[in-house]
């Protein structure tokens, strides 16, 4: 079963231009994912204190075809694909603003226990087994990003602050995205336009430490990282 929600776009979700894109298309994709998982009763309103556990994200895709303004609502809709095995899910995401496709996209999670420090099975929250929904669409796939920062340059360091803090306990992800465009000026990104951003979370952040935060130019795409101080990898992403 699909779900969808309107919402008026908001100026606080817009880049520099004014205008809402991929970072703002990133925000709205969370919250729709947040708003359905709430609506059945399962979400991290209600998982951490009945299970023990939560759901965290581990790759987001955007593709945005337009930027959006605030000409009228925008609609967005998601549903989870079907799965194969019942650890991590896909939720497909689509944004409409006056009858146009404005962006789409997908979000992998999955349940992880509190306690354990490990993904669950979607059976340990008594997830609804008839929720996914196979649907014909052309919203892109993951498209695997090389998990090391090989022959980038540090750019800036990070330090975690509460601000940046979830329900989780550690960096929530919609910082990381500002995080990297961080690492690059504004003239840097007005000339790459980039229409499609990928991110990968692969270790958690937590209050107080620093990261290294690096990138590497490669044609029209950007590369970027977030390094542990222990040079262990916190997140990896490409703009392209």
């Amino acid at each position: 079963m699909s779900f969808t929600q309107t919402l008026m776009p908001q100026y606080r979700d817009a880049d520099a231009d004014g205008l809402i894109g991929i970072r703002g298309s990133m925000r709205y994709f969370q919250d729709i994912h947040t708003w359905y998982f709430h609506s059945i009763n399962k979400g991290n309103d209600v998982l951490p204190e009945a299970y023990g556990a939560g759901w965290i994200y581990t790759r987001f895709h955007v593709k945005l075809m337009q930027k959006m303004d605030y000409s009228g609502p925008v609609k967005l809709t998601s549903w989870m694909e079907p799965y194969r095995q019942p650890v991590l899910v896909n939720m497909n995401m689509t944004i409409e603003q006056g009858g146009k496709m404005m962006a789409c996209g997908k979000i992998e999670s999955c349940v992880f226990s509190l306690t354990r420090q490990r993904p669950l099975r979607l059976s340990a929250i008594e997830f609804p087994e008839d929720f996914a929904e196979d649907t014909d669409n052309d919203i892109p796939g993951f498209i695997g990003l090389e998990k090391n920062a090989e022959g980038m340059e540090e750019r800036y360091q990070r330090t975690v602050r509460v601000s940046d803090l979830d329900k989780m306990g550690h960096m929530t992800n919609l910082r990381y995205i500002e995080m990297f465009q961080d690492a690059h000026g504004s003239q840097f990104w007005k000339t790459l336009n980039p229409t499609e951003m990928e991110i990968s979370f692969l270790s958690q952040c937590r209050e107080g430490e620093t990261l290294s935060v690096r990138s590497k130019a490669d044609g029209n795409t950007v590369h970027l990282a977030a390094v542990h101080a222990d040079g262990t990898l916190a997140s990896v992403a490409a703009f392209y």
